[in-house]
């Protein structure tokens, strides 16, 4: 059946039942959408000196201010390039053990044991992510309760670029991550 063919297809199209109505429908679907509140800033990287774009939004209306927006970029940008290191076997665990929850550790580890396998067999593949300094390239978090931050980090390892996915929880005043993925 053509495109066309579907006008001439012998089925009415809903009426309305009031004129009342259809006005309350053409308000709903063009009213304008409420931006979140959001704030954009830079982070300065000690390794290459470049500065890092962040953007941070708060998806509740509860007051916040730049330098919470600053320090969970800060956050999330540290724990991305943490969560690498754990993985490809260059930081102690004991170094963010106080942020990881027990599972997410966990879960690096074995990942961290199984790369750490075929970087021995494969010089190519530990030349290509095991020796070279992360990168951050760009920061994007989500404030989405007052008790939970998610965040999405760019980073540049040599020429491989991965995207780390990183969620924390707050745990009384400590934000701790509960996930943390990359690829």
């Amino acid at each position: 059946m053509a495109m066309d063919d579907l006008s001439d297809d012998g089925v009415s199209p809903p009426e309305w039942q009031s004129g009342s109505e259809r006005e309350q429908w053409l308000q709903c679907i063009g009213k304008s959408v409420e931006k979140l509140p959001s704030y954009d800033g830079f982070l300065e990287t000690q390794l290459s000196g470049m500065r890092v774009p962040f953007h941070v939004i708060r998806s509740d209306s509860t007051p916040w201010d730049a330098k919470q927006a600053y320090s969970l970029a800060l956050l999330g940008a540290r724990m991305s390039c943490d969560a690498i290191d754990i993985f490809r076997g260059r930081q102690k665990p004991a170094h963010v053990e106080r942020i990881l929850t027990e599972d997410c550790m966990r879960r690096l580890k074995i990942a961290a044991s199984i790369i750490g396998h075929y970087m021995k067999e494969d010089a190519n593949l530990y030349a290509k992510i095991g020796l070279l300094p992360i990168n951050v390239s760009a920061i994007n978090g989500w404030l989405t309760s007052t008790t939970k931050f998610e965040c999405a980090a760019l980073l540049n390892i040599g020429e491989t670029r991965l995207r780390c996915n990183t969620a924390f929880r707050l745990k009384g005043s400590t934000w701790k991550c509960v996930l943390a993925d990359f690829g």
